[in-house]
């Protein structure tokens, strides 16, 4: 599980779902995670996707409309779809058809794993099997993963961002952008020889296996933010605010979920810190859906740059 949940929709006209869509996405945006659609409006094009060689996590859900037009039945599709994604959870909804009927035309086909609504139904049913799914995945094990996950993509999207900073500088800025990161590697060479001449003389080993890092992401970060009050990129100083704030408050409880662990052992449902507090599911909620809106910053400040 990712903070994206990707999900195939086969419908011949999804434009009339689209207020269903938005009630979707925003639901799930409340309980930290992206709702991604790609849309097929038929069953040539849906296994002209499926037949691409996705991986089957690459799909978490699958939405099908009855009437896809053209004498196409919705069961068709779910047939050809499980010839590709076999125990992938399908909706089949229609506004045309009732949720009965629709049930004995996956039946007759010998389709499972299917739930079915009527159409004015679809977003309760959605979300009933997103959060049945993600249940699944919530306790604090995965979804401290899902967070390692996100930040690392951030991370690489960080390193991008710079390597096309460098490349809009004059060469005068482009010396100092590399006199910053050589000033941090610097100063953390004399930090690491001073705690090492410590680490020798205290002769606790457990004192060794806390000793960490060159370059650190957090580094990156420092340099971007710097970069970002250039003049030479006045379109983008207003991600400085962005950064720093990803800096203060998804940085810091990253560096705590990496190296704790679960208390208690037998049920996951709360982390303990250095400090003796205690991250829990809600504060977990809070942190993805802090995440999903940093990333979209991100990911927007790397295409300004691209172009």
């Amino acid at each position: 599980m990712r903070l994206d949940f990707n999900v195939l929709w086969v419908d011949d006209q999804p434009e009339r779902v689209r207020s269903q869509i938005t009630g979707i996405k925003r639901r799930m945006e409340d309980q930290g995670f992206e709702f991604r659609a790609h849309e097929c409006r038929s069953i040539t094009e849906t296994s002209s996707f499926l037949g691409q060689g996705l991986f089957n996590d690459e799909i978490d859900l699958v939405l099908v409309d009855w009437d896809l037009g053209s004498e196409s039945r919705g069961q068709e599709a779910i047939g050809t779809i499980r010839q590709y994604l076999l125990f992938k959870d399908v909706v089949f909804y229609s506004s045309l058809t009732d949720a009965d009927t629709l049930r004995k035309a996956a039946f007759d086909l010998g389709l499972e794993g299917v739930f079915c609504a009527a159409r004015m139904d679809l977003t309760t049913e959605v979300m009933g099997v997103f959060e049945s799914l993600v249940k699944k995945v919530l306790d604090l094990d995965h979804t401290r993963g899902i967070v390692m996950g996100a930040t690392s993509d951030i991370d690489h999207m960080v390193a991008v961002s710079l390597e096309r900073i460098h490349s809009r500088l004059d060469d005068n800025e482009k010396t100092k952008l590399i006199e910053k990161a050589v000033d941090l590697i610097g100063g953390r060479l004399e930090e690491h020889r001073i705690k090492l001449d410590k680490l020798i003389k205290s002769a606790d080993f457990g004192s060794f296996l806390q000793a960490h890092y060159l370059l650190t992401a957090n580094d990156r970060l420092k340099i971007l933010a710097g970069a970002l009050k250039l003049e030479a990129l006045a379109d983008c100083h207003q991600f400085r605010a962005k950064v720093t704030h990803y800096m203060d408050n998804v940085v810091p409880k990253r560096n705590e979920l990496g190296h704790r662990v679960l208390s208690p052992e037998g049920r996951p449902i709360a982390i303990g810190t250095f400090e003796g507090k205690e991250v829990g599911l809600e504060d977990m909620r809070t942190l993805r859906c802090l995440l999903l809106n940093l990333r979209s910053e991100f990911r927007e400040l790397k295409a300004i740059l691209a172009g």
